[in-house]
Parts: C-alpha cells; sequence; structure tokens
C-alpha cells in the first residue's frame, strides 16, 4: 500500500515526448506511490501550441513551476532520455527541493561523445523519416522500443500525434537544448538511483553508466529493452524503483 508520507513523485518524458507517452507505467507504481505530477515540457503533447526553450535550463525553469503549483516541498523524480538531464539541472541549482532521483537512459554532453549521445543509424533514420508525422513517429517507435507491443501502441500514439503536432522549430530546440547540456560532474544529492537498457539502438548505453560511475551511484541494466525502458520493461524498472521509493519515507 502506498505510504501517505511519501513525497510526490514527478515523472519526466524526454526529447519529442509527452506525459501521455508514459503509458500504464504510473499504474505499474501504484503499489509504492499513487500521488504523482506529469509535467508537460513546451512544445510537446498538450502544450504543442507552445514554444519549446532551446536550453535544459530554461526547460527545468518551466518544469518547476508546473510542480510547484502542485505540490510545495521535496518530490522524487523519475525522469528518461531529455527528462533526466531536466532532473539534473534541478538537483544542481535547487538541491533542497528533490528528494531522490531515478535517471533512465540519459547522457551529458561533457561525459559522452556526441555520435554515443545520438547513435548515427538512428539519427539519420529520424532525419529521413521527418518529413510526416505518421512516418517520423512510427520512426520513433522503431528505434526506441524492443520488446513493447507496439502494434497495440502505434493507433493510439499515432492518433495522439496528429492531434497534438510536434512543429519543426520545436523539435529542433530540444534537440540543441539535449546535445548542449553539461551536467553536474558529482552528484547533486545523495539519493539517485540510475537504470539502462543494453540493447538501446537510440543512445549508447554506456552514457548512462559513465555518469553513474561519475556520481559513484548504483546502475541497474536491462539485458534486451531499448531507450524506452518504461515501455519495455515496465514491471522489471517498477519492481525496481518501487521498494526504493519507501526509503524516503
Amino acid at each position: 500500500m502506498p505510504d501517505s508520507l511519501l513525497p510526490p513523485v514527478v515523472m519526466l518524458r524526454g526529447l519529442i515526448r509527452s506525459n501521455f507517452h508514459w503509458g500504464d507505467f504510473p499504474e505499474r507504481l501504484a503499489p509504492w506511490c499513487t500521488n504523482i505530477i506529469r509535467p508537460e515540457i513546451p512544445g510537446n503533447g498538450f502544450r504543442f501550441n507552445e514554444k519549446t526553450p532551446a536550453s535544459i535550463h530554461a526547460l527545468m525553469k518551466d518544469v518547476r513551476q508546473q510542480v510547484i503549483a502542485q505540490h510545495n516541498g521535496p518530490v522524487i523524480i523519475v525522469a528518461v532520455s531529455m527528462g533526466a538531464m531536466i532532473a539534473m539541472e534541478w538537483a544542481r541549482c535547487y538541491p533542497a527541493e528533490i528528494a531522490a532521483m531515478h535517471l533512465i537512459n540519459t547522457s551529458l554532453a561533457n561525459m559522452s561523445l556526441p555520435w554515443q549521445r545520438m547513435q548515427a543509424p538512428a539519427l539519420l533514420s529520424l532525419v529521413a523519416h521527418a518529413t510526416g508525422r505518421d512516418r517520423l513517429e512510427s520512426c520513433i517507435m522503431r528505434w526506441t522500443m524492443n520488446l513493447a507491443d507496439r502494434k497495440s501502441l502505434q493507433d493510439r500514439w499515432l492518433a495522439f500525434n496528429r492531434e497534438h503536432p510536434l512543429t519543426w522549430g520545436n523539435g529542433i530546440a530540444q534537440m540543441w537544448a539535449a546535445s548542449r547540456y553539461r551536467g553536474p560532474l558529482t552528484a547533486p544529492i545523495k539519493d539517485v538511483w540510475f537504470y539502462n537498457a543494453e540493447k538501446d539502438h537510440l543512445v549508447k548505453s554506456a552514457c548512462t553508466a559513465r555518469i553513474a560511475s561519475k556520481w559513484q551511484k548504483p546502475l541497474d541494466t536491462h539485458p534486451t529493452a531499448g531507450h524506452d525502458l518504461p515501455m519495455d520493461a515496465g514491471d522489471w524498472l517498477a519492481s525496481l524503483i518501487g521498494p526504493r521509493l519507501n526509503l524516503m519515507v
């Protein structure tokens, strides 16, 4: 049963993803936590008609204000990819506001090379499919999911994408922000856990491992999942994160 004393869990998605794309992962965490806040990055999903700031720091400020509007006090962050960069920046600037972080398949410009942070075959494929919204979304799913049932997700995700279209400008702004972000060289807070996927075809799994090593924090690796770890191995990920949430009570 979830503990009422547990800080809220803030869930942050990554590059050109909406909080919609968490799918059923919040339900998988429900045995441990039901107080979940899911901010939306400007320019993505439900905020598709807004302009995306072109820096991780500016994105952090926006996300932080969304959270503060709903909760006044420390939070736990669960974040994927660029969302994890936003989390790291938040912890660097306001460490007292973050009780713990669970960071998934992420990278930093000051710890990994550009072609490790975005592998060339994936980048070329995404650029080649960028002219059509459905083609781009289908391409993203192919490069980020290894195990998930893409066929069962595709119709819903494509429909959401058509109703909440990403603009070229916002996509480029997010890629620019993520590509330049240089994160903390040491852990800004005590309680941090890392998770990566050995078969991530978008971002080299070594990128997350390098941060975990530099920060001297634990790392759990899934042997077959892809970049979208919550969708590919949601039960596995929840079984690791959930019990660790109770450590914060």
